[in-house]
């Protein structure tokens, strides 16, 4: 039997490293521009039973929230997601948003400077009725 939670240094992180019966995953050290979408596609679709996602120290480029929000629909079971101070701008979280399952109950945003002035990010967001 694996551990159901489990962290990751990006530079580290293979689909063969992760448990596939993992539960919980935080993810640090986020690479510095452009994201591997392959690699990141592979990594989630590692984990299908993920229900918690952590992010850590992100330095980031617009793209990578773009394969982030792809990579998501692989997990269609993410229920809790954290993003605390990765600096997300309204459209950097609608990106993400799009990859989420109607399933998302728990959203951490805190330190994030998002304006929520983004239409489609409201509607968005108004589609998670349990969202917390």
């Amino acid at each position: 039997m694996s551990s159901l939670f489990s962290a990751y240094c990006w530079d580290t992180l293979t689909p063969e490293n992760i448990p596939p019966d993992t539960n919980s995953l935080c993810i640090i050290h986020m690479p510095r521009g452009p994201w591997d979408e392959s690699k990141c596609h592979g990594l989630f679709a590692a984990v299908p039973h993920l229900t918690r996602l952590t992010f850590r120290h992100l330095d980031y480029t617009p793209a990578s929230w773009t394969v982030l929000g792809a990579a998501l629909l692989l997990t269609p079971h993410v229920n809790y997601l954290n993003v605390t101070d990765c600096r997300l701008k309204d459209n950097d979280l609608l990106t993400i948003l799009n990859g989420c399952t109607l399933e998302l109950c728990e959203l951490n945003l805190t330190g994030n400077p998002l304006k929520f002035k983004n239409e489609g990010l409201i509607r968005r967001l108004q589609t998670f009725t349990n969202l917390q």
